[in-house]
This record gives C-alpha cells, sequence and structure tokens, in this order.
C-alpha cells in the first residue's frame, strides 16, 4: 500500500513538471512570434501611413524617340480626394540627350502663376509654382505639358524632384505630396537619308549617254560609317543590309544598252537609312540603216533635186538629221561640210553636177548613222532638152512652120536666096 502511495506522488510530481515545461515551451513560443511579427506590422502601419495624399505622374511614361525630333511629357497630378490650392513642380532631365524648347503648354488646371515657369537646358532643371484659389480636387489634373527635343541617342529619364510640392487647402499649406513620378524615353539614332548620288560620265538622269562604262560616286555625311548598293533595271529596288564599302565611288563596265537603276543607303549609327535611286539612260547602237533618195524637180532652163530620208532608233530616238555634199570633181580630200537638214532637203546647183550626198542621222545619244547616195545634177538647156523631148521637137516643128510663113510673105524670095548660096 505504502509501495503504491509512493508510486502515485512521484508519478504526480512527473506530470506538474512535464506541464510546467509545457508551458514554458508555449510562453517562449508566444513571445518569439511576437518579437519576430513586430516589424511586420510596423511596417504595415508605415506603408499605410505614407500612403500617397497626392502624387504627381508623368505621361507619357516610356516612349522611343528619334533624335532629332520633338516630343511633349505632360504632367498630370492626383489628389487622391484631398483639395489642394498650391503645387510646385521641380523637374530633373539630362540635358546631354534632352533640351526643351517649349517650357510649358496652353493648358492647365493652374489659374494662377505664382512664379513663371523658369528652366536650363544647362542644368537640366524645370521649376513651375501655381495656385488654385478656392481649391481643386482632382485625379488626372493637367499641371502643365513640356515640349523637349532629343539631342543624342540612349536613354533619358524625366523625374519629378523630391522638393515639389502639394500644398492641401487646409488654411495650414499642408504639404500632402507623397508619389513622384518618372518617365523614361529611350532614343534612338535618326535613319541617315539617302546618299546624294551624282556622275560625272552620265550627269542628268534624264539624258542618253552612249557610254557603257558608268562612273557614280555619291556624298558620305558626318557619321556615315558604311554603304549598301545595287545596280538592276528595277526603279524602286531597296539593297539588303549588307555592307557593301566604305568607300563613295563605283565604276561599271560594259553595261547592256537600256535603262539601269543605281540604289544606294547608308548606315549612320548601326542604323540603315532611306534609299536613294539614280537611274542611268545607256545607248551605244547608231539608228537603223537608211536609204536616201534623190527627186528631181525641172524647171524652164534647169534641174533641182531634193534628197529624201527616214530612219528610227529603237532606244533613245532619233534627234536630228545632217546632209553633208561632196562634188566628186574636187579633190577627194576636201570633207564635206554638214549641215543640220529636215527632210526633203533640196540640193543646191553645182557646175558639175557630179555629187556624192551623204545624210547623217544622229541619235539622242549622240551615235550616228551615216548613208549616202551618188547624184549627177545638170543645169544646161541639154539637160533641160534630154528631160523633154516632146518639147523638144514641138518646138522646132514650130520653127520650121514659121520660116516657111515668113518665106511665104516675101514671094519665096528668103528660100531663093539661100538657094544662090
Amino acid at each position: 500500500m505504502k509501495l503504491k502511495m509512493k508510486l502515485k506522488i512521484e508519478n504526480g510530481g512527473t506530470n506538474r513538471k512535464m506541464t510546467q515545461k509545457i508551458f514554458l515551451f508555449f510562453f517562449a513560443l508566444s513571445l518569439f512570434l511576437t518579437y519576430f511579427s513586430f516589424p511586420y506590422f510596423t511596417q504595415a502601419q508605415t506603408q499605410e501611413a505614407v500612403s500617397p495624399k497626392a502624387a504627381l505622374f508623368l505621361s507619357p511614361r516610356i516612349e522611343t524617340v528619334l533624335v532629332g525630333s520633338r516630343f511633349d511629357v505632360s504632367i498630370f497630378l492626383n489628389t487622391y480626394g484631398n483639395s489642394i490650392n498650391t503645387a510646385q513642380l521641380d523637374l530633373k532631365f539630362p540635358p546631354d540627350k534632352l533640351t526643351i524648347v517649349k517650357p510649358s503648354g496652353g493648358q492647365s488646371f493652374i489659374s494662377l502663376w505664382v512664379e513663371a515657369p523658369t528652366y536650363s537646358n544647362v542644368k537640366g532643371t524645370a521649376s513651375f509654382v501655381g495656385g488654385i484659389p478656392g481649391g481643386i480636387i482632382t485625379e488626372s489634373g493637367l499641371l502643365t505639358t513640356i515640349t523637349f527635343k532629343a539631342k543624342a541617342s540612349g536613354r533619358a529619364v524625366i523625374e519629378v524632384l523630391p522638393s515639389s510640392k502639394v500644398l492641401a487647402n487646409d488654411g495650414l499649406g499642408t504639404d500632402i505630396l507623397s508619389g513622384f513620378g518618372r518617365g523614361t524615353y529611350t532614343l534612338n539614332p535618326r535613319p541617315p537619308d539617302g546618299p546624294k548620288v551624282f556622275s560625272e560620265t552620265h550627269p542628268f538622269e534624264d539624258n542618253w549617254y552612249n557610254n557603257n562604262n558608268p562612273v557614280i560616286a555619291w556624298k558620305k555625311d558626318l557619321g556615315v560609317t558604311d554603304f549598301s548598293f545595287e545596280l538592276d533595271g528595277k526603279p524602286l529596288t531597296i539593297p539588303d543590309n549588307v555592307v557593301e564599302t566604305k568607300d563613295t565611288i563605283k565604276a561599271y563596265e560594259n553595261l547592256s544598252d537600256g535603262l539601269w537603276y543605281f540604289h544606294i543607303k547608308a548606315r549612320k549609327e548601326g542604323v540603315w537609312g532611306s534609299t536613294t535611286h539614280f537611274l542611268l539612260h545607256i545607248d551605244t547602237a547608231p539608228p537603223n540603216h537608211f536609204t536616201p533618195k534623190i527627186e528631181f524637180l525641172t524647171a524652164a532652163i534647169s534641174s533641182r533635186a531634193l534628197v529624201t530620208f527616214f530612219t528610227t532608233d529603237s532606244l533613245s530616238g532619233i534627234d536630228h538629221y545632217e546632209v553633208g555634199i561632196i562634188d566628186k570633181t574636187k579633190p577627194l580630200t576636201d570633207l564635206p561640210a554638214f549641215v543640220e537638214a529636215q527632210s526633203p532637203y533640196p540640193l543646191p546647183i553645182f557646175t558639175s553636177g557630179n555629187l556624192r550626198v551623204i545624210v547623217r542621222a544622229l541619235d539622242r545619244a549622240g551615235n550616228i548613222r551615216d548613208e549616202s547616195i551618188e547624184t549627177y545634177i545638170a543645169s544646161t538647156i541639154s539637160s533641160f532638152i534630154e528631160d523633154n523631148p516632146l518639147l523638144l521637137s514641138t518646138t522646132i516643128l514650130g520653127i520650121i512652120i514659121l520660116l516657111i510663113f515668113i518665106n511665104y510673105l516675101f514671094g519665096h524670095r528668103i528660100f531663093g536666096r539661100f538657094k544662090k548660096l
């Protein structure tokens, strides 16, 4: 019995010790959790305390702009239901990347500017202070719009500085601004314009040339590093983005006749620009073969001749004709003098009349085709007689009749005298 009582006492002491240990464990655990959860609650309370009562934000917040271009950045205000009567905006921007060209747009909820807008393109700052008598509550009130110009490629950040203020309309001038916006702008280099192309061998794009070895050159603008070009028969080809040369001249040899288009574009700061198209007119073939013809016009005592001619040219077309005349009775070393002519062309009267007529056809590229014809032009009575035998016979018969009639009038004395002789 005593043994059982002793065991109960011992068991009861053991249980109490175990209970104490469990209590101490959970007490320590609660202290541990309280200690480590306190910063969380403090942070949550802090975050709730600093939730924005007014915020300034930029629009657009992100944008890509070409260097040299202008773009607008608007600054808006959200008062989160609070009434405000004064706003001070201080901006910062990178002056090596951006410059302000217009500090303030026409529209704004600010009705009274306390200070005129100021800015510095050297320091990269801008400031605006304005008031709203009676106050305003807004979610997206336009404070101002600033026009920037991109100066250089890269990344530009425009931010509202912590020195900016938004004062509550509470009679105390409490600064409630807690949101400071910023915008990030990517400034890409502007693609270069198409290079200026010229040619000393083929200077005018509208003209035809009989030179099929053109030399083409182009201007290299500042900052341009490479060129890509192509020559073909298509007017609007765009060269690929493969570097062909860094030079500024290209010569071609033995091009076939027809229209050729030279296409070229430049690369600047890794960006390929627009394409320039340069047209070449090439015609090395002379006009087509032709045969001049002589037509005679007979007058009373002389004959005149007209030379007629016509031909075509398949590419550039006929520009004009020239005629040269050689008197074959003179030394062959004498070269004819060519004069511009149109068909039909009247040939002049020569003493000898033994002529070689050369007709020269010239196309618009300067190619020449010469064709000739031999002729004899007489300027004497004999040629007139030869060309008019019927008229000659009639004239002789008329003279005989006239003599017989005269002889009859004079009693046949005229013919009698001839007999005596």
